[in-house]
């Protein structure tokens, strides 16, 4: 432990002695050392227990010699190293080393400050009696990292021939004020407001993103942020920012890294020694950076690429070769080395714990060579060891670099206090004090306030923000100023402002009697950083070709790194391209196989670029990663952009070259290598082209929703206006409205270009059935053939006819197209470039509450405070965050319980590549009424997978051991009679707080109690909960502290029974809220509740709430479970008995996790295993004869009490009636608060059903119109495209809120999931196919009599509601969404290929024939529909549609064709009584022409029921979600690891 006046008087004077040394200060700060200049005060010196004097001391206060300074403090940096390197070999349970934290590896051999702090380590552990011995070798391993040592060596930054830091500014402040857009409370937007704010205000919306001016006309009230705050922090120091969630903290330093774009104004000065802030964010952004709390990385990056890629940003040409040595540093630094090679990860990517990805974002923030560097809420999620390690490590870096440090913690405990030189304590945006943070507490003792003894500085300080917990003096409980703006006030006008005035006057003079010469080496020190090829005036350091070349880079890491969809692609394509080939296979190269031909050219082209479509998920989810390294200065956003178009070149080029093979061979294309050639480049450029397409909407769209909707309808255009669907002079001659698209439709450039290449030159020989007339005795010379293109007794036609007639396309336009593809490639591209470096959707500022609509909220909203825009941690004030007042009586109504959890020998192992890893061994305990037990341990030692297995949550791996409730077997009621608050507060996000938790007590509580009581007890939890004030609040606006609480209520609802287990309930929380949080656990645990919590960062405070302590070591091995005891007197005395002693006031959490991952070694030299000495201890054998006797006791009350029924067994609480109707009136309050989804779905009907509708208008009755009334039909099966795209995010949604916390509490199950996920869809499926149906059917013209039109309108509403359900099903199977999506295609190119449309039932392939298209249902709806509306439909062909040929001399063309016509039964002859130049109609009515498709109009209603009947199954699954696949899955799974571990041996043999 560090004492807080010897360490500091240590550092002073080591600063003294040697001003190049760790901490050398500003030359303006008195010899005395920094804080002397900053307080005046000179601090005594004690004496060392070695020497009389310090460093280069022979005596206290005598004269001081450098030289035996020096020779002191190499003295101490080797015993150090001795005493480092023995404890680095101090063996672990396993591994045989033993695990230290990662500043005691960063300070191995440093001098200094570092040397101090092993020091001051090894005197602590000489207190606690442990001894280490000597290795027993001289070399170091590689957690031996020599920090200082390396800094100075130059790698991280350059410094000067003295070593000094080249690098040094300090900020100053003055005046700033931040202003925000007024908050305060609001109501949630609706369906019908998002429908209405279409014609209007969102429109404004938009463009008020792309022109800043109109939205600050209309920005209308501010809000002051930041109000009035001056001050200094000068280069080697560090500021610690205090004060409650949503007071100003994030706002702070924002502003001060220069980060403003969120805020409406920022006012007053902020400079860098001397440097305006404008002038730092035009031309040095790069160097004062900001820290975000949370961590946004790209997950399928490995953590060794994440660092590499920073670094090749930040480091010139000639530097490259410390890239390697930097990454290996800062790995090293962070003890993360062994996740080098493992992938960053994220909420859905399995990778790095959620501690080491912090530390990750601490190291790629590091790899910015930064100057400043503002640090928000950085230790959130870490242990409180690990917390003060990373702590220390800036404290160094600060000091060694003379970097300026900005920092705001949440939880500080004392020793991370000690390392701040001011102290800055913010509330409602005032300052409330500002200076030396050693002063801190005595000030506002002085105030008033009083401290408790055992209260960490930091807590004192966030406490006097909260009226709920700050307490005070005796005597000055009226006379101390409470409020903000009282405290604020007090503060200017104390001398402490004085002081922080006169500072700041003191830097700016020093600044100018300097010169500005820090200022100027800075500028210097920047400009030798970059490269030559760079601007002087630039932000970045390598040239803009070179950031695109290194953003390439990391897109085939990203490629590679995310196999999973690499091979999904690869999968999808070729099956797509074995599946469409099959279905064209060999084409015939007869005119019979020109419609097939042209079919197979078109899907050639559309098909790799409908794939791209996954692309948008990507361009949407990397903005923050990429918003973030703009800030870091590491690239410009385009660089990103054009780096993925780079990387589209070779990647599309295997795509293009696997799919064109296999579709060109197999269909029968030309032959001709120049013609196959011509044909994979044009398929090439078209997907480039496309994936261009989408990339740019959504660089213009806010969200993901937006770019779907938007890339969707543009999908759907460019397929309907290609001249495929409709021919080329239809669309320009006839379709006024929308024929214009066809010039600015890419597709339909790309389209002439393959068709004219596949049919120029090509001779086409009449088929046999389009041959005309037929019969015995016609000669060739007097038949016609019925094709475009075909020319009298010619028996065939050209290609180049066929396509100039057809199509009105032309060979010699091919290159012409080409370039117009091109162009349009590099528009797209062009616009998405300025769009990603012009607009900005990043929405990281916060908000205020948002209430649903009601009386009761209407008061709410217009009395709602305002909130600050920090964000995740706004809303609400104080009063709503603290259950101090509670309803007592509350507590009295929860249910109570008699019966004991208990657990013996408990262990868990997973599957892992090398084989079975045992997470949790041997653990052993017991939970009962009335007993808090606190679940403690370093990162990665088990707690959530022990609270996981004793909760009966574990999917994976092999569960050991015995699990006894009263004795006896768990039963099927265990996981509703036990509640679960994870880590994550997993919610319906749009659901009121009120119904979060009447959904839970309705469903959870049992089902004999009535309804009215469930509901009058959720009062009873509001109340107790404290809040009933915001039980209407939105859960998606509420704070981090509110929804914890929330979580907390939604289990007390179901009235748990037996236990409630806790994951990590305060982490993210400051100190008051989390103490409130334990306070509240508390009084539950005193009304009967059994409670079993894991706690990261307890103060001493916190973890005396407690009443007993598992502590698990890494490796799920118990270490203690035990008693507390008063002031962890129970803890220090076990571990005092083994020779570990916990040295006077220190925090017993901070040290038993400390002791918890650090070897040591008895008086008598003995190791001390800790793991192995628990189950050796007699408190060990005092636990399980105690487990024995709870299990007897226990089996014996219940026996003579079994008085219980069968209700209690069942699974779930509620049937399946009540869980349907609850959770499908939650589903429709979902889609009703959260409109984007059912927005999306009107959207894509509206528009599609306008273009469809009005392309095809009042369709004639030639053979053309007669094609045209099937595509009109068929366009419906393109919407699946886009509807899908919208159904699978959220299915995925809530299927993970279902799998991840309501199926494991048994709340509802798969039964009720599914049909309320059906049930749900059926009001938006119904509205869009009435949209969809008036704004197609009635503009084409189709059949308006009642049978046919109202068939239709059937059709459209079974089928709207069937893509949702089909969607569901298809997600319903997939492992992941990432599979899904890319497999996608795949179920959509057979959903829209295999129904007799595109290819007509008689010209399907064998294999598909008879089993695939009667297994389409969209083979039932086309031709139900088709049947419904052609049939009776006269035909009358033009000009160009009829078959030719000349009779023989002295017959009319009735006379020679009369009994053919009248044979074949189809068709009609155009003029039977002329002599020459007979025209044939191959079709009189559309009854014929739906006999050339097979289709039979009797069998409409058969394929009605059908179709219905299809749907049914679509929303149905089994249990297991496999539908039979699964062990094929299974044999995929053991085959794939079966290679795995080949390699993995042939490696390991290569290795050896």
């Amino acid at each position: 432990m560090w004492g807080p006046s010897s360490e500091e008087a240590l550092r002073r004077q080591a600063a003294e002695v040697f001003p190049d040394s760790l901490h050398r200060r500003d030359e303006t700060q008195s010899p005395e050392g920094r804080d002397q200049g900053d307080s005046g005060d000179t601090t005594k010196i004690p004496p060392s227990p070695e020497v009389d004097g310090i460093w280069g001391e022979r005596e206290i206060g005598g004269s001081v010699s450098q030289r035996v300074a020096m020779q002191d403090f190499e003295d101490l940096q080797r015993e150090l190293t001795r005493l480092t390197a023995a404890r680095s070999r101090a063996p672990s349970q396993k591994s045989g080393r033993s695990r230290r934290s990662f500043f005691q590896r960063m300070t191995s051999h440093a001098s200094g400050p570092s040397g101090e702090a092993i020091a001051a380590e090894a005197e602590a552990n000489d207190e606690e009696t442990t001894k280490i011995d000597s290795p027993d070798d001289g070399s170091l391993d590689e957690d031996d990292f020599r920090l200082e040592q390396f800094m100075r060596d130059g790698h991280l930054e350059k410094r000067t021939e003295s070593g000094e830091s080249t690098k040094k500014l300090g900020v100053v402040f003055r005046n700033m004020t931040v202003k925000g857009v007024a908050g305060g409370a609001t109501f949630v937007r609706t369906l019908p407001e998002a429908i209405l704010g279409t014609f209007g205000p969102d429109l404004y919306g938009i463009l008020s993103r792309f022109f800043p001016s109109l939205r600050h006309a209309r920005q209308g009230q501010l809000r002051t942020l930041i109000n009035d705050f001056t001050g200094v922090v000068r280069h080697g120091e560090m500021m610690l920012v205090l004060g409650r969630p949503g007071s100003g903290c994030s706002t702070f330093l924002r502003v001060i890294a220069n980060n403003r774009d969120t805020y409406a104004s920022v006012e007053g000065s902020v400079s860098y020694s001397g440097i305006s802030a404008d002038e730092a964010r035009k031309h040095y952004r790069g160097e004062v950076v900001y820290n975000a709390e949370d961590d946004q990385h790209m997950p399928s990056l490995t953590v060794g690429q994440t660092l590499r890629f920073s670094l090749l940003n930040k480091t010139r040409k000639n530097l490259r070769g410390d890239v390697a040595t930097i990454i290996d540093a800062l790995l090293r630094m962070f003890a993360i080395k062994h996740t080098e090679n493992t992938l960053v990860g994220n909420a859905f990517v399995r990778g790095v714990s959620g501690g080491e990805r912090k530390r990750v974002s601490i190291a790629e923030t590091l790899a910015t060579k930064s100057t400043i560097v503002c640090w928000d809420n950085s230790t959130r999620g870490l242990d409180a060891s690990t917390a003060l390690d990373y702590a220390k490590s800036l404290r160094i870096m600060t000091d060694v670099s003379d970097r300026t440090t900005i920092t705001t913690l949440y939880q500080a405990g004392e020793g991370i206090y000690e390392l701040m030189d001011k102290v800055l304590v913010i509330d409602e945006g005032r300052m409330l004090y500002q200076g030396p943070a050693k002063e801190a507490r005595q000030y506002f003792e002085d105030l008033g306030f009083y401290a408790p003894p055992r209260q960490t500085t930091a807590d004192f300080l966030t406490s006097i923000c909260d009226p709920n917990s700050r307490q005070f003096r005796q005597g000055y409980e009226k006379s101390c100023p409470k409020t903000a703006e009282e405290l604020e006030k007090a503060f200017r006008s104390s001398a402490a402002y004085k002081k922080v005035l006169a500072d700041v006057e003191g830097f700016e003079r020093h600044l100018e009697d300097t010169g500005h010469v820090d200022a100027q080496t800075f500028k210097k020190s920047v400009q030798q950083q970059k490269s030559r090829r760079v601007l002087s005036n630039s932000n970045y350091t390598v040239p803009f070709w070179k950031q695109v070349l290194v953003c390439t880079r990391r897109e085939f890491w990203l490629l590679w790194g995310n196999k999973t969809e690499l091979y999904t692609k690869y999968f999808t394509i070729i099956s797509n391209g074995l599946i469409v080939g099959s279905l064209f296979y060999d084409t015939p190269t007869s005119t019979a196989g020109a419609f097939l031909r042209g079919g197979v050219v078109f899907f050639g082209i559309v098909f790799l670029g409908w794939l791209q479509l996954a692309e948008l998920m990507k361009a949407v989810s990397g903005r923050v990663v990429v918003a973030r390294h703009k800030d870091y200065a590491f690239y410009r956003p385009s660089a990103v952009n054009l780096a993925r178009a780079l990387t589209d070149l070779p990647v599309l080029v295997a795509q293009v070259i696997i799919f064109g093979v296999l579709m060109y061979f197999m269909t029968g294309l030309d032959l001709e290598p120049g013609k196959f050639f011509i044909y994979l480049l044009f398929v090439y450029t078209t997907t480039f082209c496309i994936t261009a397409l989408y990339r740019m909407f959504a660089a213009l769209s806010p969200s993901i929703n937006d770019a779907v909707r938007f890339s969707g309808l543009a999908l759907n255009l460019l397929i309907i206006y290609t001249g495929y669907v409709i021919s080329k002079p239809i669309l320009l001659s006839q379709k006024i409205w929308f024929g214009w698209i066809a010039h600015v439709n890419p597709l339909s450039y790309a389209f002439e270009a393959v068709v004219s290449n596949e049919f120029h030159g090509r001779t086409m020989e009449c088929a046999p059935a389009q041959l005309v007339p037929q019969g015995p005795g016609i000669l060739p010379a007097n038949q016609g053939c019925a094709f475009p293109g075909a020319q009298p007794r010619s028996g065939g036609a050209l290609g180049d006819d066929y396509i100039g007639q057809q199509f009105d396309y032309s060979r010699a336009n091919l290159w012409r197209n080409f370039g117009v593809l091109i162009a349009f490639s590099v528009l797209y591209l062009i616009v998405t470039v300025v769009a990603t470096e012009a607009f900005s959707f990043d929405n990281s500022g916060g908000g205020a509450l948002v209430f649903k609509r009601s009386k009761r909220t209407a008061k709410q909203v217009k009395s709602a405070g305002l909130a600050d825009e920090e964000k995740g941690n706004t809303s609400g004030d104080s009063s709503t965050t603290t259950a101090s007042n509670g309803d007592e009586h509350a507590l009295k109504n929860l249910t109570k319980s008699e019966r004991i959890f208990t657990w013996e020998d408990v262990s868990y192992t997973v599957p892992t590549p090398a084989g079975p890893k045992r997470l949790l061994d041997n653990i052993s305990g017991y939970a009962k009424p009335g007993v808090m037990v606190a679940l403690m341990g370093a990162s990665g030692a088990g707690k959530t997978t022990l609270l996981n297995t004793l909760s009966q949550r574990q999917t994976v791996g092999v569960v050991s051991g015995s699990m006894l409730v009263d004795g006896k077997p768990l039963s099927g009621d265990f996981q509703r009679s036990t509640g679960f608050v994870e880590q994550m507060d997993l919610h319906d996000e749009t659901a009121t707080v009120r119904e979060a938790i009447e959904f839970s007590a309705l469903l959870r509580q049992s089902r004999d109690i009535p309804r009215q009581e469930k509901l009058d007890y959720v009062d009873e939890v509001l109340d107790l909960l404290e809040l009933t004030e915001i039980q209407d609040a939105i859960i998606s606006s509420l704070g981090v502290e509110q929804k914890k609480r929330l979580t907390i209520g939604v289990e007390l609802a179901a009235r748990p029974s037996l236990l409630l287990f806790l994951d990590e309930p305060t982490s993210g929380l400051d100190a008051q809220s989390a103490f409130s949080i334990v306070r509240f656990l508390r009084k539950l645990c005193a009304a009967g509740q059994a409670i079993i919590c894991t706690i990261h960062q307890p103060s001493s405070d916190l973890i005396q709430e407690f009443d007993q302590i598992l502590a698990l070591n890494p490796g799920g091995r118990v270490i203690y479970f035990g008693p507390v005891g008063n002031n962890g007197s129970a803890v220090v005395k076990y571990f005092a008995d083994r020779g570990v002693h916990c040295p006077p006031g220190r925090n017993v959490a901070e040290f038993l996790l400390e002791t918890a991952i650090k070897g040591g070694k008895r008086p008598d030299g003995k190791r001390i295993n800790w793991a192995d000495d628990w189950r050796e201890s007699a408190e060990n054998k005092e636990l399980l004869a105690e487990i024995q006797r709870l299990k007897a006791q226990r089996s014996n009350a219940s026996d003579q009490s079994q008085a219980t029924s069968s209700s209690e067994d069942r699974e779930f609480a509620a049937p399946v009636s009540q869980q349907i109707i609850q959770l499908t009136k939650r589903m429709f309050i979902h889609q009703w608060r959260e409109p984007s989804y059912l927005y999306g779905r009107l959207f894509t009907a509206v528009l599609v059903g306008i273009f469809n509708g009005f392309t095809f208008w009042k369709l004639g009755d030639t053979v053309a119109d007669m094609q045209n009334r099937m595509f009109t039909c068929f366009l419906i099966i393109m919407i699946p495209a886009t509807v899908l795209n919208q159904v699978l995010p959220k299915f995925y949604m809530n299927r993970a809120l279902w799998e991840a916390r309501e199926h494991p509490s048994r709340i509802y199950g798969w039964v009720a999931f599914c049909t309320a996920e059906l049930i749900s869809e059926v009001p938006g499926s119904l509205i869009a196919s009435v949209l969809y149906w008036l704004l197609w059917y009635l503009p084409t013209g189709l059949p308006y009599d009642a049978p046919a039109a109202g068939y239709v309108f059937l059709m459209t509403l079974l089928f709207f509601q069937f893509q949702s359900s089909w969607g569901q099903w298809i997600c319903a199977w997939a492992p992941s969404f990432t599979v899904i999506s890319n497999v996608l295609p795949l179920f959509l190119v057979s959903f829209s290929l295999f129904n007799g449309v595109v290819v007509p039932y008689e010209q399907l392939n064998v294999f598909w024939k008879y089993w695939v298209y009667w297994l389409n249902p969209s083979t039932y709806w086309v031709s139900g529909v088709l049947a419904a509306t052609l049939v009776g439909q006269p035909v009358r062909c033009a000009a160009n549609e009829a078959a030719y040929f000349n009779p023989p001399s002295g017959q009319t063309c009735l006379q020679f064709a009369g009994d053919f016509v009248q044979q074949a039964r189809r068709g009609y002859l155009i003029n039977p009584n002329d002599t020459t130049n007979c025209g044939y109609c191959p079709y009189e009515n559309g009854s014929e022409y739906l006999a050339s498709l097979s289709i039979s109009p009797d069998q409409k209603w058969r394929n009605f029921g059908i179709f219905w009947f299809s749907a049914l199954p679509t929303g149905l699954r089994v249990k297991g979600m496999t539908f039979g696949f699964g062990p094929l899955f299974g044999l995929v799974d053991k085959a794939t690891n079966a290679i795995k571990k080949l390699f993995t041996r042939q490696k390991s043999g290569d290795k050896n």
